[in-house]
């Protein structure tokens, strides 16, 4: 089986754990300052936390995972539940800890992601109906295609369209339950999100970018094709 080809499929893993989502906006708010003064460019903080279909939140980035404290504004003192269950992916090291949450009212156009072939994802908060949808690229590449940069990673004046290299289609991903973990592929799809007609905070997606323990990766996503074949997305 080439898992290449695997575009989208829950994973074999346990329910994410409830969290006190007071403490986590609180904590977001916390990470926005630490962020913009130390992380992010006048441009990037214009995109991410204005006129922008996410509000973000990063719990690692990636000049902090190799820190001597690594976990931006205590995180993982603030939710060590969340901690444990980050570990259950199949990683030897996570740089990059995000948690994306939808803006009410927004849409997210069709973009790939800065994972490696399969991005590691799960629902912290999820009350809105399908509405991530994949469209495949028109050949199989073994590398991603930049959605907003170019291959060097500058930036692009305009974003790519992406029926210049997907097939005009938009194949929904189905879940067993609204909150959940999950994969995508962006190598052989962009994907994007239906407009969210429920008010902010109602999608969160937490994204986990590093470097793939690949027997636990691979031994994963076989347990994954057994439980949740019905639901997988394949080239």
């Amino acid at each position: 089986m080439d898992w290449k080809n695997l575009i989208f499929s829950p994973l074999d893993l346990p329910d994410p754990p409830e969290i006190d989502m007071d403490e986590f906006i609180s904590w977001h708010s916390d990470q926005k300052s630490y962020m913009l003064k130390h992380n992010q460019n006048k441009v990037n903080s214009t995109n991410l936390y204005g006129g922008y279909c996410w509000h973000i939140s990063w719990a690692k980035w990636w000049n902090t995972y190799e820190s001597e404290e690594p976990w931006i504004c205590n995180f993982d003192k603030r939710f060590p539940e969340l901690v444990d269950y980050l570990n259950l992916f199949p990683f030897t090291q996570m740089k990059s800890i995000s948690f994306l949450n939808q803006i009410g009212g927004s849409k997210v156009e069709p973009h790939s992601d800065p994972d490696d072939f399969w991005g590691m994802r799960f629902y912290l908060k999820n009350k809105t109906k399908e509405a991530l949808y994949f469209s495949r690229m028109k050949e199989p590449h073994n590398h991603r295609i930049r959605t907003m940069e170019d291959p060097e990673g500058n930036p692009l004046k305009e974003r790519r369209n992406h029926l210049d290299f997907c097939k005009d289609e938009k194949i929904y991903a189905k879940f067993p339950k609204d909150r959940c973990a999950w994969m995508l592929n962006s190598y052989r799809a962009w994907h994007g999100i239906d407009e969210n007609p429920t008010p902010t905070g109602s999608r969160i997606t937490c994204a986990i970018i590093g470097d793939y323990d690949k027997d636990r990766l691979f031994s994963l996503l076989e347990a994954s094709t057994k439980k949740h074949k019905e639901y997988q997305i394949w080239y």
